[in-house]
C-alpha cells in the first residue's frame, strides 16, 4: 500500500487542491492508498515509523518532508515514493522529476520502478541531498525565519539579504579522503549528494546521487560584493571555473572551522552550531521510487 504523507504547508499548500485528484489517479492505477497529514515537525518520520511491515510511504512535499521520511524509511527499510510539492524540490530535482507536474509523480508512483539512492551521515543525521556549512547553512536558517509574504526563489533572496547583514569569513580545513583539500579563509563548505540546493542554486552540476561519491564544494575568501556576483554564477551551474571556488570528489569529509557555524542537512538547520562535521557516505543505501529507474 502506498502511505501519502502529505505535508499540508509545504509550498505554502501548493498540493493540497490537486490531493484528492492524486489519489484518484494513484486507486485508478490499481493502487491501495492511505493518506497522513503532518501536524508538526518530525511527524513526517514519526508516522513512518508507525507504518506497518512492507508499507510504501511517499513524501508529499518539499525536501524537508523528505528528509524526514527517508530517515524513517533507512530505518525501517522501506521504499519511498516523492511527490515535490514544496518551495525548493531539490532532491526531487536530482531525480529528474518536474516539481510542478504532480500527474508525471503519479505515473512514476505507479510505475513502481526503484532506484538506489546513496546517502550522506553526519552528526547521526541522514541526508538525501545535501549537507551545508557556513555561509549557505546560514541563509537556510534564515529560510525558515522569512515572512509568509516571501514565496518560491523569493524566501531564499530574502535568505541571503539577511544572511548579508551579519556576514563573517571564518577559517576552515577540509579533508577529503584522508588528504587536505583546502584550508584558509572561506564562506561555506557544501557536501553535494545531489546537484542543487536552496530550489535554484546548482552548487554541483556533475552530482548525482546514485554515483558513489560526494562533490564537495569550498567557497574561500569572498567577500560581500563578491559573493552577490558569484550568485548568478551558482544559479548557473558555471561557478566552478571560479578561482576561488575549489571542488573535489570524495566518500569521507572531515571539517573544521575556527569557531563554530551554522550547518543544515537537506535544508534542515542543526538546532546548535559546531565546529567540527564529520560527513560519511553510505552507497546504494535508500530504494527511491523515481522516473527512468531501472528495475
Amino acid at each position: 500500500m502506498l502511505h501519502l504523507v502529505v505535508n499540508p504547508v509545504a509550498g505554502h499548500g501548493r498540493v493540497l487542491p490537486h490531493l484528492d485528484g492524486l489519489v484518484r489517479s494513484l486507486e485508478a492505477a490499481g493502487l491501495a492508498v492511505s493518506v497522513h497529514r503532518t501536524q508538526r515537525p518530525r511527524h513526517a518520520t514519526e508516522i513512518v515509523m508507525a507504518l506497518p511491515p512492507g508499507a510504501v510511504p511517499v513524501a508529499v512535499g518539499g525536501d524537508g518532508t523528505v528528509h524526514e521520511v527517508a530517515a524513517a524509511c533507512l530505518r525501517r527499510d522501506f521504499s519511498m515514493g516523492i511527490v515535490p510539492s514544496g518551495s525548493g524540490d531539490d532532491f526531487a530535482f536530482a531525480l529528474g522529476m518536474d516539481r510542478f507536474d504532480i500527474a508525471a509523480a503519479a505515473r512514476t508512483l505507479a510505475d513502481g520502478a526503484v532506484r538506489r539512492i546513496d546517502v550522506g551521515f553526519v552528526a547521526g543525521e541522514a541526508f538525501v541531498n545535501a549537507f551545508g556549512t557556513g555561509f549557505d547553512a546560514d541563509v537556510a536558517r534564515r529560510v525558515e525565519r522569512a515572512p509568509a509574504w516571501c514565496r518560491g526563489l523569493g524566501r531564499y533572496l530574502y535568505g541571503i539579504a539577511t544572511a548579508m547583514r551579519d556576514f563573517e569569513l571564518r577559517d576552515v580545513r577540509v579533508e577529503v579522503d584522508g588528504r587536505e583539500a583546502y584550508a584558509g579563509p572561506s564562506l561555506l563548505v557544501g557536501v553535494q549528494n545531489g546537484p542543487r540546493a536552496g530550489g535554484s542554486f546548482l552548487f554541483a552540476p556533475s552530482a548525482r546521487p546514485d554515483d558513489a561519491r560526494f562533490d564537495v564544494v569550498v567557497a574561500g575568501s569572498f567577500g560581500r560584493l563578491g559573493t552577490l556576483a558569484v550568485l548568478p554564477r551558482v544559479m548557473r551551474g558555471t561557478h566552478l571555473a571560479h578561482p576561488r571556488i575549489h571542488s573535489v570528489c570524495g566518500h569521507e569529509v572531515r571539517v573544521r572551522w575556527s569557531d563554530p557555524v551554522v550547518a543544515h542537512v537537506d535544508g534542515e538547520v542543526f538546532p546548535r552550531p559546531a565546529d567540527a562535521f564529520a560527513v560519511d557516505l553510505r552507497t546504494a543505501a535508500l530504494a527511491v521510487l523515481a522516473p527512468n529507474a531501472v528495475r
